[in-house]
């Protein structure tokens, strides 16, 4: 998340991922609470019994696999690896022209022809 939000900070980034991160947990609660029994009505005729929150379980497994999917293929913009490459290219700019400089001047360490 920090790589695609470059200009905030981390703890901004950290903070706000923990607030709906768990928001979302506890929306989920009454949710799955809700849904126990479904799928779990118990008919006289049969063997076993479907345990309660059977369906909540294929539920969570549903939402792992697609948040799974999502994240695996995310294709964002990564501003702070772009941030960093701009800055090492302008670095590098600026060492060239001083390279440039120097052998233009004759070259590194070169004593000016004036003080002969």
């Amino acid at each position: 998340g920090v790589e695609v939000v470059y200009p905030l900070s981390e703890n901004t980034v950290l903070v706000i991922q923990q607030l709906f991160s768990n928001l979302l947990s506890a929306a989920f609660i009454p949710v799955f609470k809700a849904l126990k029994n479904v799928g779990t009505v118990h008919d006289e005729h049969e063997m076993f019994e479907v345990p309660v929150f059977t369906f909540s379980f294929y539920m969570l497994i549903i939402i792992h696999a697609c948040s799974t999917m999502y994240f695996a293929t995310f294709n964002g913009k990564y501003l702070r690896y772009e941030a960093e490459e701009e800055k090492k290219a302008k670095k590098e700019a600026k060492r060239e022209k001083i390279l440039a400089e120097m052998q233009a001047n004759g070259g590194y360490g070169a004593v000016d022809q004036g003080m002969n």
